[in-house]
């Protein structure tokens, strides 16, 4: 099963797929549940304890993603603490991927 993190909630190929919102304690739940490929390039991850992505990869499919909204847009090229970060809010987003095409 392949688990990622992601900076915004896309379905990146065909299939049926769910999407249900966590809080942070949750987040922290299915963030523990086993390994996870971190593809977030901004900082909002820092609220999970990760650094954000800065290797620019693609990924290409998951079968479940937890996609880490800001509730507002970051400034582009800006560092911000996990502080900062926790002000200004984030959604989680999980995304399961129910069935193939």
């Amino acid at each position: 099963m392949k688990r990622v993190i992601l900076s915004s909630p896309v379905i990146l190929e065909p299939g049926l797929f769910q999407c249900v919102n966590l809080d942070l304690a949750k987040a922290f739940w299915w963030l523990g549940q086993g390994p996870v490929d971190n593809y977030c390039g901004h900082e909002t991850v820092r609220i999970l304890g990760l650094e954000p992505d800065d290797r620019r990869r693609n990924c290409e499919s998951y079968n479940e993603a937890l996609a880490i909204k800001p509730k507002r847009r970051l400034d582009f090229g800006r560092e911000y603490t996990k502080e900062e970060i926790e002000e200004i809010g984030v959604d989680f987003i999980l995304i399961t991927k129910v069935s193939d095409a």
